[in-house]
């Protein structure tokens, strides 16, 4: 793990010139449903973009209807054993990729936002405003970090950034050394800021950059 540094304001001047350059974003991270925010949260990460996008389009096509409601999507868990012949045709069911270990962690999400009560839309964003990664998250559910709560919180319109590759990446270029997590949300929050931006505006801008040079 990457030690945790300090965020000078020569850093952040590095990343506000190299933003500056980014065009507008044309897309938002924004997310409404309770059960795509579920869906979102153990598919996109570490994953092809084409991938995510043809897994969550495969759902919406096909088990939409069938799946509205935490009730309903715990309905169709338990229609399949939790091992991995089972999580595999639960992944092929919902998503159509043989993507077992996100069903694995799908079932931790549900069992996690279950036990706590935030059970839809409403309270998924009242828990994201008040949560942190460190309080509500982390060790939560095998396999999703610190990246993964930020989309997730950033969904409900936190104002942060997610530390994935992308973000990654186009900071620690800009800065020219490795950055932890936390410096990365650091760094790229305050660039925002003197960029009169949201910081979930620049990482998006980010990110849409980043599939531009694909």
């Amino acid at each position: 793990m990457t030690s945790r540094a300090v965020i000078t304001s020569s850093d952040v001047e590095k990343v506000v010139s190299a933003a500056g350059a980014l065009p507008a974003a044309t897309g938002s991270y924004a997310e409404q449903d309770y059960v795509m925010n579920l869906l979102v949260t153990v598919v996109d990460y570490m994953l092809r973009t084409a991938i995510v996008v043809k897994a969550l389009q495969h759902f919406r096509d096909n088990r939409w209807h069938e799946v509205r409601t935490l009730d309903d999507l715990e309905d169709v868990l338990e229609r399949f054993r939790n091992d991995r012949a089972g999580n595999t045709a639960l992944a092929q069911h919902l998503w159509g990729y043989k993507l077992w270990t996100r069903a694995e962690q799908l079932r931790g999400l549900v069992r996690y936002f279950r036990s706590i009560g935030v059970t839809d839309e409403k309270r998924l964003e009242e828990w994201a405003h008040r949560s942190s990664f460190k309080g509500d998250f982390e060790g939560r559910v095998k396999g999703l970090g610190r990246a993964v709560y930020e989309s997730l919180v950033m969904r409900q319109g936190v104002d942060t950034v997610k530390p994935d590759v992308h973000v990654r990446r186009f900071a620690e270029s800009a800065v020219g050394r490795p950055l932890s997590d936390a410096d990365v949300i650091e760094v790229v929050t305050r660039a925002a800021q003197r960029l009169g931006l949201k910081a979930y505006e620049l990482d998006w801008r980010i990110w849409e950059a980043s599939q531009a040079v694909k």
